[in-house]
């Protein structure tokens, strides 16, 4: 059969089609070559990504070039791929390494969060705020969460929208996992100043 894709079986087709699918077999599917699990892995994770790396970088088509550069890489190499311990978090630092790349090319930087992708209907700083309804002035958080830096958003980000821990935090942004703690501490505290 070569590089052709492999036969999927009805019932393992619906359960790849399933929402609930977890991230692992999807990954060990996309393994074995299934273009299904590939699919499900990149509607699950475009959106996310791309809210992220508008975090990080303003330029809408860099963003959407190195999600789609990633995604062809892991379509390309899938037959290479090995069992990881949190697909998400795999995804996320291999798109991160991507974008820094592709940033420092051009370097295009920037403060401002974005506000949706593919029909998305909410921004970052909104999901992040609904998450939370113990704040009752959702303009003076969207408002705090502009003011902070670029550092203090991204893992505001990361630990509360997309509920990664702090090894994870720390290796994706290259700091340690106490430095994570103290920029966590430090950027909430800032939050509740300027809020």
């Amino acid at each position: 059969m070569g590089d052709s894709i492999n036969f999927i079986t009805s019932r393992s087709q619906k359960a790849l089609k399933d929402s609930h699918a977890d991230d692992k077999t999807l990954w060990r599917s996309l393994a074995k070559g299934n273009n299904l699990a590939f699919s499900s892995l990149y509607n699950r994770y475009a959106n996310l990504l791309f809210n992220y790396g508008m975090n990080i970088c303003y330029d809408r088509e860099v963003v959407k070039d190195c999600i789609q550069e990633l995604f062809t890489w892991l379509w390309t190499k899938r037959n290479s791929l090995t069992d990881v311990n949190s697909v998400k978090y795999y995804l996320f630092k291999s798109f991160r390494n991507i974008l820094v790349k592709s940033i420092n090319k051009s370097r295009k930087f920037t403060d401002e969060p974005t506000d949706t992708f593919l029909g998305s209907d909410l921004t970052i700083e909104e999901k992040i705020i609904e998450s939370d309804e113990s704040y009752s002035n959702k303009s003076k958080i969207k408002s705090a969460l502009r003011k902070v830096s670029k550092r203090q958003r991204e893992i505001l980000i990361l630990r509360f929208f997309h509920g990664m821990d702090y090894t994870e935090i720390s290796s994706m942004m290259g700091i340690s996992v106490a430095s994570a703690h103290n920029l966590l501490s430090k950027s909430l505290k800032l939050m509740k100043v300027k809020i």
